[in-house]
């Protein structure tokens, strides 16, 4: 089953470039340490047009979602609060 999970960040003024620079360092380890069973994929997203805005979407293939998230994902949120206000979400694909 393949399922979503999303980590935003929205951050303040002035922050952004610092954010950006971690959030690339932490999905390029993520991929480098893929040893996560069922992690497909990691990508970042940046708001079209509010800066400091960030969403880090993680896909995942699995024989079940994690409805309140991977470990990845909550370890991630919790790192990410230093930098601003952090929502998680876990979403399933429907057929």
């Amino acid at each position: 089953m393949k399922w979503l999970e999303t980590i935003k960040v929205q951050t303040a003024t002035g922050f952004e470039t610092a954010v950006e620079k971690e959030l690339k360092l932490l999905t390029k380890d993520l991929l480098r340490h893929a040893g996560f069973s069922g992690l497909a994929q990691a990508v970042i997203y940046n708001h079209a047009s509010v800066p400091g805005h960030f969403a880090i979407c993680l896909i995942w293939e699995t024989e079940y979602p994690q409805t309140a998230g991977s470990l990845i994902g909550l370890n991630l949120s919790q790192t990410l609060k230093v930098f601003g206000l952090v929502g998680h979400s876990v979403w399933i694909e429907r057929e």
